[in-house]
């Protein structure tokens, strides 16, 4: 910026320049600069300068030592005690996770509201159902079914066997709808709201992997997925505003859905798929049916993109369902150990007898 030859002109923050010409007759008393006794400004100059360019421009000269270390020290204080706060809470908030034991940090993000949230969306997506004619009655077989089994499911995730923080577990009131639709999907809401679609249901052959589509989002919720990944988006909005206060530039929406938001997706979905086979397992479901079922969707899916092209991995909310049933095929063992240490086998195996001699 060029300095016009009168006026004022800001150079900076904490920093005013003052520009005019005095004629060389004028006369001007020049106080000496003295300096503080007392207080942070001790030994410091409290007067500025005044000097004469070879223009005949007088110029007053810097405030000073004295008025850097006040700045200077304001920063530096308001700096340390804003990233002491953050800190501070950024630990107070941390949480493990059962079985996976990764730990995390939910800020911002309180159990009621979370609660409260999944509590509205859920309501306001069977309301539409119901009025459209989707919504399954709670005596259909397929309701049922999915009540009964993900009451099951829900019990043994709450019972905190994984270890970690499940303090958000307790006393949720979990409710299952069914929706009349031939998608085959499913989703999860926060506080327990779990709504499955009917088209999933009609392409599972047994119970155990309608137990391995709900213990996977039942884990969603055990994980807190929803109320992390709200606290990373408050996270980043602080940044962003931080960053246009600093620089005047937003940090790129599009660099953060990519870079942030896409590939938390994707290590989410992992995750609910490692949790809920320990789960089910627990729950003595047969814990190969994980993989089976996470092929049947496989197969779905690579149908599906034959006809409209495949989308690229890091576009993905999901991983590849292809690397899901690898990735659990991996676990199927350890998941098996749970599954016979919770006496599975042995129970499974009266059920199975008592069953062929009531035939």
């Amino acid at each position: 910026m060029t300095a016009p030859s009168r006026g004022l002109l800001f150079t900076g923050f904490n920093k005013m320049a003052l520009s005019c010409r005095i004629p060389a007759s004028t006369s001007m008393h020049t106080s000496v600069p003295s300096h503080a006794s007392r207080g942070p400004l001790a030994g410091h100059s409290m007067y500025r300068s005044l000097w004469q360019d070879s223009k005949g421009y007088q110029h007053f000269g810097g405030r000073g030592d004295a008025w850097g270390a006040v700045s200077s020290l304001q920063s530096r204080i308001a700096i340390g005690s804003v990233a002491a706060a953050f800190a501070g809470y950024y630990l107070y908030s941390r949480e493990e996770v059962p079985y996976s034991h990764r730990t995390h940090s939910i800020m911002f993000v309180s159990m009621a509201h979370e609660a409260s949230l999944g509590k509205a969306v859920f309501d306001m997506h069977r309301q539409e159902a119901a009025r459209e004619g989707r919504l399954l009655p709670d005596n259909h077989p397929y309701a049922q079914l999915v009540r009964r089994v993900g009451n099951k499911i829900a019990s043994k995730a709450s019972d905190g066997h994984g270890g970690g923080f499940f303090k958000h577990m307790q006393g949720l009131h979990w409710e299952f709808a069914v929706v009349d639709n031939h998608t085959p999907n499913a989703y999860v809401l926060p506080g327990g709201k779990v709504v499955v679609f009917s088209g999933l249901l009609e392409i599972l052959s047994r119970e155990d992997e309608v137990a391995a589509v709900l213990a996977h989002e039942v884990s969603h919720v055990l994980a807190r997925h929803q109320a992390e990944r709200m606290s990373t988006l408050n996270i980043f909005t602080i940044i962003n505003i931080t960053f246009r206060w600093l620089f005047g530039l937003p940090v790129p929406n599009a660099a953060i859905y990519l870079g942030v938001f896409l590939p938390y997706a994707r290590r989410a979905e992992h995750e609910a798929d490692a949790l809920g086979l320990s789960i089910m397992s627990r729950a003595c479901y047969d814990p190969t049916a994980m993989p089976s079922m996470l092929a049947k969707l496989s197969r779905l899916e690579a149908q599906a993109e034959a006809q409209t092209g495949q989308v690229p991995a890091f576009l993905r909310t999901h991983p590849l369902t292809s690397s899901r049933v690898d990735l659990v095929k991996e676990q199927v063992p350890a998941a098996s150990k749970l599954y016979n240490d919770s006496g599975c086998a042995a129970q499974r195996g009266f059920f199975s007898r008592g069953a062929e001699f009531m035939r």
